[in-house]
């Protein structure tokens, strides 16, 4: 049998007993358990997971339309194709409060561990995410009975986040919505190696601008502890160029970081004169305009994870633009 891929923000959990611990209050399906930082919401049980160890997720940043998608007419008018491990779990929560109070839960509690929301939706038709839709002929969710059935017409809230743990980018994604007699909550957690680690393509940089406000660059390499930027950056600078000079109508501030490693004053000077090193050889070199960037540094004030191991320290040393 063909092997299917994980698609989809919903395409949560592979059973082939569809009714096992079909309600609440049961104990937790055995050898599941949460995702680590990411509390359940109080009297839920764990209906069923899965784990991906390397799979494909298509994150919808926008509401679904009548578009052909791999044979199917439905699909999200934008969304974001990642890579990595996947962690699927389904919640099922009694019917003791309302969608939205379980909704804006996971949602303060998402935005208190400096997770960022790239996209967030209130809708009905629950039955696009329902597994028949996603897996073909072979149910690739474990789906419960009335949400993932015939009753379509049902609200649900679909969000999307991104943060950073350990050297890993995370997504989250979150569909909470009504059945029946409960509440369900679909929770995907997916961890990718961070493509910025290397070369980023003026194309991953447009998108990136578009979803978050900004990029990072690591591919920019300077000689130790001074601003001279090293000749093998040449690709990231023409990438950068590139997306700059195709974007003339904005303007951008080139923001040096550093690890914690030193003087915070020292880290300061150097971190900005890296920040006008980069702009100076974007205007001087790739004839990008002046008017469009400005350069500041930061030094260690805004790490993107911790400076505790050698693999932080490497996430923390970056170059950004951010759109103005």
């Amino acid at each position: 049998m063909k092997k299917l891929p994980v698609i989809l923000a919903v395409a949560l959990m592979i059973s082939t007993n569809l009714f096992a611990q079909n309600s609440p209050g049961t104990p937790d399906k055995k050898g599941c358990k949460d995702y680590p930082g990411i509390s359940r919401f109080i009297g839920a049980t764990i209906h069923d997971c899965s784990t991906i160890d390397y799979g494909i997720f298509y994150l919808g940043l926008d509401q679904p339309i009548e578009r052909d998608f791999n044979g199917h007419g439905q699909f999200f008018k934008k969304y974001l194709e990642v890579k990595g491990k996947i962690t699927n779990i389904q919640y099922l929560i009694p019917l003791q409060t309302s969608v939205l109070k379980v909704y804006e839960n996971y949602d303060n509690a998402m935005k208190k561990a400096a997770y960022n929301v790239l996209y967030s939706e209130k809708s009905k038709n629950s039955c696009f995410y329902r597994e028949d839709y996603y897996g073909g002929s072979q149910p690739f969710v474990n789906g419960v009975d009335d949400f993932y059935g015939n009753k379509c017409d049902v609200d649900y809230y679909y969000t999307v986040y991104a943060g950073v743990r350990d050297s890993l980018n995370i997504y989250v994604v979150l569909l909470v919505g009504q059945t029946g007699d409960e509440i369900i909550v679909n929770q995907s957690v997916i961890e990718t190696v961070p493509l910025e680690l290397n070369l980023v393509s003026a194309d991953n940089i447009a998108q990136n601008i578009e979803l978050t406000g900004h990029s990072i660059f690591y591919d920019i390499h300077f000689t130790t502890g001074s601003a001279v930027i090293d000749a093998k950056s040449d690709n990231q600078m023409k990438q950068i160029a590139e997306y700059l000079n195709a974007h003339k109508d904005k303007k951008f501030y080139i923001v040096g970081h550093t690890d914690n490693v030193g003087d915070f004053a020292s880290n300061m000077t150097l971190s900005e004169n890296r920040g006008k090193a980069v702009m100076n050889e974007l205007v001087s070199k790739y004839n990008v305009d002046a008017n469009q960037l400005k350069a500041y540094g930061v030094a260690n004030l805004s790490p993107v994870t911790s400076n505790k191991t050698d693999a932080g320290k490497a996430r923390n040393r970056r170059v950004e633009i951010v759109e103005q």
